[in-house]
């Protein structure tokens, strides 16, 4: 059975290293059938977290899924800690909700990308599912200290964690699965 919902994070390529946005969750196989119904194509979506300090504008940002469908985003800020969720069908733009205007699906339920760009087409965040997938591995542990909980990775000035990102992720449990451990 294929799994209808991502949750975790993304993958991100960020210049400081740390990622301020993530996918936390996608939702590429609407529940219920897959008619042309607005309220049914608005149970596609992908939701964008900022977890950074600062807002971030998505003015000509873009959301493409693996055959190029493309959405741009119009003029909107994140807020730090704010999530938003880019649905597929039609809808009023709120500061929570984003709405792509399409009248049939996006996102396939057997294998696809969903990839963020910023205005000037640089990659932000990329996330596969389904068949065509790289396998998620779990990093072999590097040179650095292994301690046995996050509190004591904390304490000693390491952490946080992201998957996809640090091998140190694998070796704690996230707990909440937003992609980031000892936090």
């Amino acid at each position: 059975m294929i799994a209808a919902v991502l949750g975790g994070s993304g993958t991100a390529a960020v210049a400081a290293g740390k990622p301020t946005l993530r996918f936390t969750k996608i939702q590429y196989d609407a529940p219920g059938a897959d008619t042309r119904a607005n309220s049914q194509l608005n149970k596609e979506f992908v939701v964008i977290k900022n977890t950074g300090g600062k807002a971030v504008q998505f003015k000509n940002w873009t959301l493409r899924d693996a055959q190029r469908h493309v959405y741009r985003f119009p003029a909107f800020s994140l807020k730090p800690g704010k999530s938003v969720a880019v649905h597929t069908g039609r809808g009023k733009n709120t500061a929570k909700h984003l709405y792509m205007n399409r009248g049939w699906y996006i996102w396939n339920n057997d294998k696809d990308t969903a990839t963020l760009r910023n205005a000037q087409g640089v990659k932000a965040l990329s996330r596969s599912w389904g068949k065509s997938a790289p396998p998620v591995t779990q990093p072999q542990p590097s040179n650095d200290p292994r301690y046995s909980t996050c509190a004591q990775a904390k304490a000693n000035g390491y952490g946080p964690y992201y998957q996809g990102q640090d091998p140190e992720y694998y070796w704690y449990t996230d707990r909440d699965g937003d992609g980031a451990v000892c936090e």
